[in-house]
């Protein structure tokens, strides 16, 4: 008789929102703090614009390649998800492709829009709940 051994997956449960806020302030932190280091060595192109300098395209398409690319990686999430214990995956648990990843990025934005406009409206927002990204994109965030 052959016995054979297989490691049974945990029970992974969607993350809460204030474990993803917190992740999500994470990866802000260590953006911003590359985009200073990048900004202090640098010169930039206008000096007057605070807002409006073309380096401002480079900052969005570094957050586009940090997010997409590490969310779509091995580690299945950013630096503030892997630090947090949090995993983004498809609708049926596996790796998202980069595709799947960039357009998360692109759609986040609305999902913050949403979440604050229910903040300030008094909407309650379930903890557990998905959010617009993720419906859209058919992933999860587990913890």
């Amino acid at each position: 008789m052959q016995l054979s051994y297989q490691k049974a997956k945990p029970h992974l449960l969607e993350a809460q929102l204030g474990t993803r806020v917190l992740a999500f302030c994470l990866d802000a932190l260590f953006l911003l703090s590359i985009i200073g280091l990048i900004e202090f060595f640098t010169i930039s192109s206008n000096e007057e614009a605070f807002l409006f300098k073309s380096e401002r395209l480079l900052h969005l398409l570094m957050g586009w390649l940090y997010f997409a690319g590490t969310e779509s990686a091995t580690w299945q999430g950013s630096i503030g998800k892997h630090l947090v214990g949090l995993r983004v995956v498809g609708h049926s648990g596996e790796r998202i492709s980069f595709r799947c990843a960039s357009l998360r990025y692109l759609i986040k934005p609305i999902s913050i829009f949403v979440l604050i406009m229910q903040a300030l409206t008094g909407t309650r927002v379930s903890s557990h709940s998905r959010l617009f990204h993720d419906r859209i994109c058919k992933t999860r965030v587990l913890s």
